[in-house]
């Protein structure tokens, strides 16, 4: 089922008659990304025409129709009907859509979400011949140092083939590099790092359980490594200035700070106003309870807390460079601070 609405008219009429040949299509509209962008695309394109690609049976769809002007189109993104049929008639599309798991079991889901829903987005906008598709990937689908060393969009992807998340991100990637290559898609590939920030309306996320275990007190450690993070506004900023730019075949890792899991943590509780002392636990001992956790999911089928990948994970500091998005977006990026600060401000007004 497709709904069409209008968004508001512009006073500029030079922008008015710009933005209302933009017909932009948004997958994933409906997580933590999405729900950001859609605030601010209609700031930044005010006139233009604006749809969400939605599974029928999204439980937060009921939340696009705070939107308003925003079209509905319902459909799969592992079906490429759906999204040849979504992707027809628009001029710019933003690819949210993805599968966030390290567990063994979701892999054929990983590969069917994450490359050849790809795929399927590509496809479609080779046919429909689209001005520009921005793509949102991850840093992992770059290389990665264990030590903390800086890695950046030419390092040589090193994961393991037990880090099923990244290598089909990796993996999708390389289908939007190929395209740009030999079929002359107009492409830009953004590579965020672990999202932060304010606005997560979903308190189940990993992202606002975290919140939620420093304020209720039940968290009793920490990962000794470190993870580059990005503010989701910082994210929301650089896509749009991919769509306006005349930036093609580029990838640019989003990267807003560098820092260890436990300063994470004590910042929250700093600005929460809660007392931590996360206790670093070994990381040798999270991939072995994680590798444990696994083989009884098997057996369960249900989800681990932990999995053998993302134990091991906890013990490295992969750690990454935004230079080459500051060059060329000249974009200042939130102080990690700010992102955290303005984060327990939304969790204590919309959680508690």
């Amino acid at each position: 089922m497709i709904h069409f609405y209008t968004f508001g008219i512009t006073k500029k009429k030079k922008c008015d008659k710009w933005n209302q040949l933009i017909k932009m299509l948004i997958t994933g509209a409906t997580g933590f990304v999405g729900s950001n962008l859609l605030k601010e695309l209609s700031k930044s394109f005010p006139g233009s025409r604006i749809s969400a690609f939605v599974l029928p049976d999204d439980p937060f769809k009921k939340r696009l129709s705070l939107h308003e002007g925003l079209n509905i189109i319902e459909g799969n993104i592992i079906n490429s009907k759906d999204v040849m049929s979504a992707v027809r008639g628009h001029t710019h599309i933003i690819h949210l859509a993805s599968l966030i798991s390290y567990w063994r079991k979701d892999f054929k889901k990983l590969i069917e979400i994450n490359k050849n829903g790809v795929k399927n987005i590509v496809e479609a906008c080779l046919k429909h011949r689209i001005t520009k598709l921005v793509h949102i990937s991850s840093v992992g689908a770059f290389g990665f140092y264990k030590d903390g060393r800086i890695a950046n969009e030419d390092t040589p992807f090193n994961w393991a083939n037990s880090f099923y998340y990244m290598v089909s991100k990796h993996e999708g990637q390389k289908i939007v590099e190929q395209a740009v290559k030999d079929k002359e898609l107009k492409a830009v590939t953004l590579n965020p790092a672990s999202i932060m920030g304010p606005g997560d309306p979903n308190l189940s996320t990993p992202h606002n359980q975290l919140y939620n275990m420093i304020y209720k007190k039940t968290l009793l450690g920490s990962f000794s490594g470190g993870l580059a993070v990005v503010d989701v506004r910082d994210l929301v900023c650089i896509i749009i200035k991919s769509i306006n730019s005349d930036k093609n075949g580029e990838e640019y890792l989003v990267v807003g700070t560098n820092v260890e899991y436990s300063q994470v943590l004590k910042t929250i509780a700093q600005y929460a106003k809660k007392k931590v002392c996360p206790f670093p636990l070994p990381s040798f001992l999270l991939s072995i309870a994680g590798g444990i956790l696994e083989l009884i999911s098997y057996f369960t089928n249900r989800r681990p807390l932990l999995t053998y990948a993302y134990g091991k994970l906890s013990g490295w500091k992969t750690y990454y460079s935004s230079e080459k998005s500051i060059k060329d977006f000249n974009h200042d990026y939130i102080p990690f601070e700010k992102t955290i600060k303005d984060s327990c401000k939304y969790f204590e007004k919309n959680f508690l």
